[in-house]
């Protein structure tokens, strides 16, 4: 069984290598976003409880393959260890672990569109640059296979969360992300206390040669902060264009309705 298992989760048999912005990059782009985009237009006009069904099994892949991803991690060619990394220090990890309170404790309904918006904003900006899938791994291999499905699924959360409605943005509270990125910095500062060697939130090294480790705390803080912006113009953009839709179709049909 042991075998087995470290046979379906070995790379030794493949010499295809995934690298930024290739075919094989696009192919999960297209997977995620397209799958993404189908669930919110097949449930657009499902009932709530379907919706927030829909949501709950999102929010238990997400968990799930974080939980599965210590038990896989030790019989895979990608790791053969358990990684400390990780743990539930950086903005995604730590933000697919918040998902579970956000969308099963009512006591965080105060705080879900901040736990939202961070994990599109995080798990986006992993997927435009995954750092994990730049070393030559194969594309089908576990450790890519893995972190681009759990960052899909948990991208697909916080985007329907959104597009349901099950959570609204308003662009006066948005300095609430700024808060929530506050937090998470505090909370990354303690692990990489705590722990030797390690670079949560990219606040202990640069990850880019260009910007000096001593500049990362704000230029994290303004990129993430940055990402939440965009994301409530996109927000708004949406509900803007669904409005005018939504005004051209009555408009429409009360003419079809005189004539």
């Amino acid at each position: 069984m042991k075998e087995l298992v470290r046979r379906l989760l070995s790379e030794n048999g493949s010499k295809l290598t995934i690298g930024l912005f290739d075919v094989w990059h696009f192919m999960y782009l297209f997977i995620i976003l397209g799958g993404c985009a189908f669930l919110a237009y097949k449930f657009q006009n499902k009932s709530k409880e379907a919706k927030t069904k829909l949501l709950r099994v999102l929010a238990y892949l997400v968990i799930g393959f974080y939980i599965a991803d210590f038990f896989l991690m030790p019989l895979s060619d990608s790791y053969n260890r358990i990684s400390v990394d990780k743990l539930p220090f950086h903005i995604c990890t730590l933000m697919g672990v918040m998902a579970q309170f956000a969308q099963f404790n009512k006591k965080f309904e105060k705080i879900k569109h901040v736990i939202v918006t961070l994990a599109i904003a995080g798990s986006i900006m992993w997927m435009c640059y995954p750092g994990s899938a730049l070393g030559g791994q194969p594309p089908f291999s576990y450790i890519i296979f893995q972190t681009f499905m759990y960052h899909g699924i948990l991208f697909t959360w916080g985007v329907l969360n959104l597009a349901l409605g099950e959570v609204r943005l308003d662009f006066g509270k948005i300095w609430h992300n700024l808060c929530g990125i506050m937090a998470i910095m505090v909370w990354a500062a303690i692990g990489n206390t705590l722990y030797d060697d390690q670079n949560w939130f990219f606040l202990a090294n640069s990850i880019f040669d260009f910007i000096p480790d001593t500049a990362m705390p704000p230029v994290v803080i303004a990129c993430v902060f940055g990402v939440c912006i965009v994301i409530y113009s996109v927000y708004y953009a949406a509900i803007a264009i669904a409005k005018r839709i939504s005004d051209h179709s009555h408009t429409a049909n009360r003419i079809r309705h005189i004539a």
